[in-house]
């Protein structure tokens, strides 16, 4: 089997680079392989042919009428032009039409020998100055659906204006229709008629509110609706959708002004802009079963704040709330939602964040700085994930983040990520500090992200003194979970090692302060490596070193702690 993919990969290259090309490859294969491999039965060919990229099978159909038969017969669903570098206008034409008949003959083999499949694909570049392209490729479509297509995924490129065919227009028993590509989309003047329509999704097509209603009026049984990337669109009404399930809206660069959305079916909202917005007017007063809630915006405005705050007071149902913003000039925010259960939140600037859920389990939060005055009132939160995004680290962020984390009561399990460019953790500048390192953090998985300094260097092995000595400041865990692979991560975990192995009661780490630093605080250390099979194999911290540069990545080692 292996010799035969080898052979038509030979004869595929003598194709597409010419005869001398291929032989100086060295593949120890004669001239004769295309004869050879062309006994072998048609099923086995078609599993060859899954390794080769379809423009390889397209070239492969004019070979022969027997590879013709064999192509033509491939069951491929998927039919995207790759990215040939043609200059001259009759050579992309020619190509464009070898590709287009292949893409015929193949839907017309499949339909024959009864292999469709449901799904189509069709990703390729049209031509503004030649309509007989796009009415080509418009006959395919016309084809697909009359082959018993149900999903279609349509990518055309290069062409400024495109007239949906009414033949995918009036397509019963489609249920998916994804469209994607920088064009005006128009429709003809017939009525839509998509009732088995669960899925559409417009991505970078130009459209505007009459054509966007016209096209979620004509499929009553939607379930899914996406407008991604869609320019000419001021707002968006939806209403009448007694099984849409799913919205997301991601305006990109158009200047989207109202959404409004009254469908008592509607579990998942999602919106994304990348415009600063002093004013945005959005009304979901209809919605009241919504459990999903996803909000990214680039500035958080009072306004835009407000909003946030109504909105979440109109959803009764609401179990995963997502709020992301890259700046904000909202310094606090009130979350209060009794069946909130996933909470996530990425803010720069808030100072003031009230979180009370009782219900809530599971809570990420990306901060660039610590708050002054965090609080989450009556939480069973057993698991949080907090990033930390603050370039460089001193003593009191290390006090600020011992502050932090002390409003998480009783958590068991903290994923803490460390996103930095320098760590200086000074303990003596603390002395005066008489807070106790928290002891509730049971089980802490850390992960260190050196970042790029300005100067092109990663951290240094001071960096990562200082986070152990800081970390363990903040923290007393039971356990510490770290990953290997990366060069930063194994040096962590090497540095982490000597610190434990020069511990102990008779050391003078900290003889000129009055406060003891963590190492006098800890009784034992085990060591685990964690593997596949659930099963755990015992280090000391000398042997772990040993065995560290052998460690593939993504090995999982476990420090458990006796304070």
């Amino acid at each position: 089997m292996e010799e035969s993919k080898q052979r038509i990969l030979f004869v595929y290259r003598r194709k597409r680079f010419g005869r001398d090309c291929a032989a100086d490859m060295d593949t120890g294969i004669g001239v004769d392989a295309s004869d050879r491999i062309s006994r072998l039965p048609d099923h086995v060919l078609h599993y060859i042919l899954s390794y080769l990229p379809i423009g390889a099978v397209v070239r492969f159909s004019v070979l022969s009428k027997t590879w013709h038969r064999i192509s033509t017969s491939f069951p491929v669903s998927d039919f995207s032009e790759d990215g040939l570098r043609l200059s001259k206008r009759r050579e992309i034409q020619d190509w464009k039409n070898k590709f287009i008949n292949f893409v015929q003959d193949s839907l017309l083999a499949q339909h024959h020998h009864n292999t469709r499949s449901r799904k189509f694909r069709l990703s390729m570049e049209l031509d503004s100055y030649d309509p007989q392209i796009t009415s080509r490729a418009d006959h395919l479509l016309e084809l697909a659906a009359k082959c018993g297509v149900s999903e279609f995924d349509l990518n055309f490129q290069n062409i400024s204006h495109y007239f949906l065919p009414q033949a995918l227009l009036s397509a019963e028993e489609i249920t998916v229709l994804r469209l994607n590509g920088d064009y005006k989309l128009s429709l003809p003047h017939h009525a839509i008629n998509w009732p088995s329509l669960r899925v559409l999704s417009l991505m970078n097509v130009c459209v505007d509110e009459a054509i966007l209603q016209n096209l979620i009026s004509g499929c009553p049984l939607i379930e899914k609706l996406a407008v991604v990337y869609c320019y000419g669109v001021k707002s968006i009404r939806i209403s009448g959708c007694i099984k849409l399930k799913e919205v997301e809206v991601n305006e990109g660069d158009s200047v989207l002004e109202r959404i409004e959305i009254h469908v008592p079916s509607l579990q998942t909202f999602c919106y994304t802009t990348g415009l600063v917005k002093s004013c945005f007017h959005i009304d979901m007063t209809g919605c009241r079963n919504l459990e999903v809630l996803k909000l990214k915006f680039y500035s958080i405005t009072e306004e835009i704040g407000k909003i946030f705050q109504d909105l979440i007071a109109q959803f009764p149902a609401l179990t995963v709330l997502a709020l992301n913003s890259y700046a904000t000039s909202v310094i606090r925010i009130k979350i209060s939602n009794p069946q909130l259960e996933k909470l996530q939140l990425w803010s720069s600037a808030l100072s003031k964040v009230t979180i009370t859920s009782p219900s809530l389990h599971s809570f990420k939060h990306f901060i660039h700085g610590f708050p002054s005055a965090f609080s989450l009132d009556h939480s069973s939160l057993q698991k949080a994930t907090i990033s930390v995004h603050k370039g460089a680290l001193y003593s009191y962020d290390f006090l600020q983040l011992r502050e932090y984390l002390g409003n998480y009561n009783q958590i068991k399990r903290l994923t803490l990520r460390i996103n930095f460019v320098g760590i200086r953790f000074i303990p003596e500048i603390l002395n005066n500090i008489s807070i106790p390192a928290l002891p509730d953090i049971k089980h802490l998985k850390l992960k260190i992200c050196p970042c790029t300094s300005a100067s092109g260097s990663l951290a240094s092995l001071r960096d990562y003194r200082d986070i152990v000595d800081g970390l363990l400041w903040v923290c007393h865990p039971e356990t510490v979970l770290l990953v290997s692979g990366w060069n930063y991560e194994n040096e962590f975990i090497q540095i982490l090692c000597e610190k434990l192995m020069q511990g102990g009661e008779n050391q003078h780490c900290c003889t000129s302060s009055h406060i003891k630093c963590w190492r006098h605080d800890l009784k034992d250390i085990q060591i685990e490596h964690l593997q596949q099979n659930a099963e755990a194999k015992a280090f000391t911290c000398g042997t772990l070193l040993e065995s560290l540069p052998n460690l593939g990545r993504g090995e999982k080692i476990r420090f458990i702690f006796n304070w």
